[in-house]
């Protein structure tokens, strides 16, 4: 822009020619420049301070109530103590401090009603079977002469390989009695119902089937079987297991609890 009196050149936003001193026109439009702008430039973040938050988007969880114990929000893990192995105890069940629980809840059944139940589980099978042995051997079998140190005495037994698969049917007998009962309805033998104990699923509570009745029952019989001392561990493990688990228990994902 030039003076309109001098002709001297005068700069943007001159109001006076600085040669003459003559006003300068005022009705002529400033440049502007898209690098100039009247807002601040954004300060630009120093080392080690914090990001400041983003904008919120999208979907939040609702906040937890205040409490003692809140429950976890979506995506959280749970508080200690608050996994299956710690539910809390069924209502109407007898339980304290020191009773320990079945993932499920139920309070689970001590060793001594566990060898109670067997024990009268076994003379419930072990007297039908040893009477109908009995009666098989004397209306089935053949007389042999047995000479021993006192003397020689009658006997009588199954005439070849009868007197074994008498034993495998007897066997068969007892293993459908523990499956049937400990794996359906209420999961008691006749045993069982006198100490008021049950074999239930480890997880869910529900009766373990017959066929995990089966398994839960063979294990067993084939410790005992085998050699003795294993089958004798089976039935004490509980007693020094977390959950009170026999081998058996383990194999069958089952545990045996309390209906008291």
């Amino acid at each position: 822009m030039f003076c309109p009196a001098c002709g001297t050149k005068a700069a943007v936003g001159d109001r006076f020619c600085h040669h003459c001193g003559k006003p300068l026109p005022t009705d002529v439009a400033q440049p502007t420049s898209s690098a100039w702008t009247t807002e601040s430039p954004p300060p630009v973040p120093q080392y080690g301070a914090p990001t400041p938050p983003a904008a919120p988007h999208g979907w939040y969880p609702p906040a937890p109530p205040a409490g003692p114990n809140p429950p976890p929000v979506y995506g959280a893990y749970p508080p200690y103590g608050a996994y299956r192995g710690q539910a809390a105890a069924w209502p109407g069940y007898a339980t304290g401090p020191t009773v320990p629980l079945a993932p499920f809840g139920a309070p689970l059944a001590r060793w001594w009603q566990r060898v109670g139940s067997m024990l009268l589980d076994g003379v419930i099978v072990g007297i039908p079977i040893g009477v109908l042995s009995v009666v098989f051997t004397t209306v089935f079998g053949t007389s042999h002469v047995v000479k021993t140190s006192i003397g020689s005495v009658t006997s009588r037994a199954l005439p070849g390989g009868g007197e074994a698969a008498m034993w495998i049917a007897f066997l068969a007998l007892q293993g459908i009695y523990f499956a049937v009962l400990n794996g359906t309805g209420s999961g008691q033998t006749l045993g069982n119902r006198a100490p008021r104990i049950a074999v239930r699923d480890m997880n869910t509570g529900a009766a373990i089937g017959p066929r995990r009745g089966i398994v839960r029952w063979l294990i067993r019989a084939v410790l005992y079987v085998a050699l003795v001392v294993p089958g004798l561990l089976n039935d004490l493990w509980p007693l020094w297991d977390g959950r009170r688990q026999s081998i058996a228990d383990k194999v069958a994902h089952s545990v045996v609890i309390r209906l008291d």
